[in-house]
Formats: C-alpha cells, structure tokens, sequence
C-alpha cells in the first residue's frame, strides 16, 4: 500500500535533521582541529611583476586576462626557485619544507604576487616572504638574459656569416668587368647581402635595447597581524555557527520548494498541456477510466497497445488494476504485466533473455485476463537479472510484443517512473499513463516525466489523479517483488 503521507514527511524530516546535526558537530571538529593546528605565523610580501621577455608574463603576453600571471605565480613556487631560496637561507630549511609554507595569490585586476608565508615565528615568515620574492625575480631576469643572450648570439652569428658572404661577392665583382653578366648578378647579389645585413643588425639593436626590468618588491616581508580564526574556540563556534545555519537553510528551502511544488489536485497541472487528466477522488465510479480506454485504443490500428502504467513519485500504483478492469468490462483481450510482483517480473526475464516463449509464462487469470508468471514454468526457474537492466535490454520490446501478441492492449505497471526501470520502460511503450498522488507527487516530477516521454516519442495518454490509497479489484494475492506476499 502507499506509504502514509504524514510517516513520510516525519521520516524526512527526521533524517535532515539528523544529517544536519552531524553536519554541525563534524563542521565544530574540523573548525576546532583546523585552527588548533595553525600554531604559526604569517608574513606577506608584494611583488609588481613587469612584462619581460623569455617568461610567461611578457609584453607580448596575455597579462590583461592574468591568465600568464597565474603562471607567474606557480613559477614562484617552483622548485628552482625553492632550492635557490634554500642556499641563500643557508640551510634554514630544505626546498620541501620551504614550499610547504608558502602560497602566492594573483589579486583581481593587479599586476602583483602576494606572498604568504607561514613559520614557527614573524620573523621567520617574514624572512621567507621577502627572500622568495627577491629570488623569484632574480630568476626571472635570468630567464631574460639568457633568451636575449641566446637571440642576439645567433643574430650576430648571421651577420658575420652574411658579411664574409659579401666579402667574397665583391672579391668576385672585383676580378670581372662590371658590365657583363656575371659583373651584373654579383653586384645584385652584393646589394642584397647589405640589405639583409642591415636588417640583422637592427634585429641585433632591438634585442640588445629589450629591457631587464623583472620587476619589484614593493612590500617587503611583513608580519601580519594575528585573526580571531587563530582561536581554536572562535573558529569552532564560527565553523559550527555557519554549518548550522546552512544546514538550517537548505532544509527549510527543500522544505519550502516542495511544499510550493507539490501537487493538491487538477488544477495544479494546469499549464502542462495534458491531454486527459481524470481525478478520481476519493470513490470510483464506474468505468471512470472509459475515456483512458478510448483514448490508448485509438493510437494505433495494430494490436497490441503497449500501455505503461506508473506513478511520478515512489507511491504505490492504484490505477493500473481499475484500467486493467475498464478493458474488461468493455470485453478486450489484456495481458497485465505486475513488474512490482517478483513471479511477474521474473517470468518477463525468462522472455527477455530467451530462456522462455510467452506460450510457457503466461496463464489465464479470468476470461479475457492473462499475465506472465515464472511458476507456471513448473521447474521454478527463473533468473534473477537486475530488473533495470533486463528492462533496458534491446530484447524488451521483443518479448512485450510476443506476450501480447493475441491480446488487444498489454498494460504494464511499474511503481515510479523517474526510476532506472521506469525510465527505461517509458521508449518500450506505445502510451504511458501517469499516476499522481495529491500531496506527495510534485509538479516538477510530472514535467520531467512529460519531458523524458516526448524526448522517445512516447505519448503520454493522460494523468490520473488518485487522492487516497484504495484497494485495487481482487484478482489475486500480490507477491511483492521483494520477496513475502502482502494483500
């Protein structure tokens, strides 16, 4: 039967109190350990970084997204530049331990490093602060030096190779009248080698004149002053205040976005664009699912109509055994297919996979009324596959068909739809019929549904709106697919 409406919210609200208190107090702890553990102080120190050729940060650079002063930063943090600030501190600590204490951070919009360093004392972090940031910019004025060094190296080397080149051509030019044709090509090729000489070497000047400013430190290493989060008692009371109230907030705004969201009746499902939407109240009269009928029988001339029957929260379905009953009452042959008994659900999986014709699985429960059971295959066996998987098979839409293929309309229930059988179960049908529960379902879940069912072309015939949990019509003893009986 459905679960009770109030049990489920008390449950619910149980359980988020209860992860909210553990929240707290695991928040409270780690504030507490975190702070405790802090027993050090801290120093920053801030370094203007300028554009400089051979690193990342250059003039020709993307500095304006910052994007090459985040690299900067990790560079400062580099184990060259650890170890260099290692040998300068004269083993005050190895590049490891160094490393360890310190983090840089690129401020928004800025072209500066900021430094923190954290040691056993100010002065320490303080020292480390500063020796970092001197060091880093040493290193990249090296970076600099050698990239200009090597460019204006190799720019030389073709000077003097195009000078001797020239040298020759004119040794040449000399030997030979300047009228012929070979006086003519030498004097050509004598003005081209000045004219790419000319270009080297004002390549050679523009390198040479690239500046080697790396930057500076403009704030040297300062000790900074110590916060209330350094209280271990503070920071817990802190961590704990904040994680409470969070907690406190997502469980009122869950609360409150479900209660605004949930489904009271009909007119909540106004807007969805819902072909049918049948309220069945709280008695059902007669035949109250005769427009499903018509509506299911229409959809196609072949036979049979694969119909899915499920709710769009994890109540129990009501309506499935009531349209089972509206088919019989208007005399078509219906194969129902229970997936919430296990004997069902295990004889589908014996079709499924092969193992089992529908001639060996299904019985006659009444005249006109068929469904599949594993204990009519005498032998008791069955596999016991993963439903979800049997259901997302490629030979689920085979076995529907052979089941129902002497009946006019096979249903198939399956409780919650949002579910990995549901969902799964939604692209096998030729028509799905939504069961909403007033209170419990929500209109988010039977938008969703409607969406996942137009996403596979399956049309979605109408809802059912089922507002207390009634007894379907008496045609057997359920099994639950968990295994007992219930009835």
């Amino acid at each position: 039967m459905r679960r009770d409406g109030s049990r489920a919210v008390r449950s619910r609200t149980v359980q988020q109190l209860a992860v909210a208190f553990v929240a707290v107090a695991a928040a409270a702890g780690l504030g507490a350990w975190w702070a405790g553990g802090q027993e050090t102080d801290v120093a920053k120190a801030i370094v203007l970084v300028h554009p400089l050729e051979g690193n990342a940060y250059s003039p020709g650079g993307r500095g304006d997204e910052l994007v090459n002063l985040a690299t900067e930063a990790e560079v400062l943090r580099s184990d060259a530049v650890a170890r260099a600030v290692a040998v300068k501190l004269a083993g005050d600590a190895d590049a490891d331990a160094l490393l360890s204490g310190i983090s840089v951070a690129v401020p928004p919009s800025t072209q500066l490093l900021e430094i923190t360093a954290r040691a056993e004392d100010g002065r320490t972090a303080a020292t480390r602060a500063t020796v970092f940031a001197e060091t880093y910019l040493e290193f990249r004025r090296a970076r600099t030096e050698s990239d200009i060094s090597e460019r204006t190296g190799r720019l030389q080397d073709l000077v003097t190779a195009r000078e001797r080149e020239r040298s020759a051509a004119v040794a040449r030019l000399d030997k030979v009248s300047s009228g012929g044709p070979t006086g003519v090509l030498l004097t050509q090729q004598v003005q081209d080698l000045t004219s790419q000489i000319g270009s080297l070497r004002a390549q050679l000047a523009a390198a040479q004149a690239v500046s080697q400013d790396p930057g500076q430190v403009v704030t040297p290493g300062t000790v900074a002053a110590p916060s209330v989060l350094a209280d271990p008692l503070a920071m817990g009371l802190i961590a704990g205040g904040v994680a409470a109230a969070l907690c406190l907030g997502v469980v009122l705004a869950r609360r409150s976005r479900r209660a605004n969201d949930t489904v009271r009746g009909p007119d909540d499902l106004q807007g969805l664009r819902l072909p049918l939407v049948r309220d069945l109240g709280t008695r059902v009269a007669p035949d109250a699912l005769a427009r499903f009928r018509t509506e299911i029988l229409a959809l196609k001339p072949d036979r049979p109509v694969v119909v899915t029957v499920g709710a769009v929260d994890d109540d129990e379905v009501v309506s499935f055994w009531e349209l089972v009953e509206s088919f019989l009452r208007a005399r078509y042959e219906v194969v129902a297919i229970d997936l919430t008994d296990h004997a069902v659900a295990a004889a589908v999986t014996e079709v499924v996979l092969g193992d089992a014709g529908p001639a060996e699985v299904l019985v006659e429960r009444r005249p006109m009324l068929s469904e599949p059971r594993s204990d009519a295959l005498g032998d008791g066996r069955h596999r016991d596959a993963p439903l979800a998987d049997v259901v997302a098979s490629s030979g689920m839409v085979r076995a529907l068909a052979e089941l129902g293929k002497n009946a006019d309309v096979l249903l198939v229930r399956c409780d919650g739809l949002l579910a990995p059988v549901g969902a799964t179960l939604v692209p096998c049908s030729d028509a799905v019929v939504l069961e909403v529960h007033p209170g419990s379902s929500t209109r988010t879940e039977v938008e969703d549904l409607v969406e996942a069912a137009a996403h596979t072309q399956t049309p979605v015939v109408g809802v059912v709106v089922v507002r207390q949990p009634r007894s379907r019509p008496m045609l057997r003893r359920r099994t639950p697919a968990g295994g007992g009986s219930a009835d």
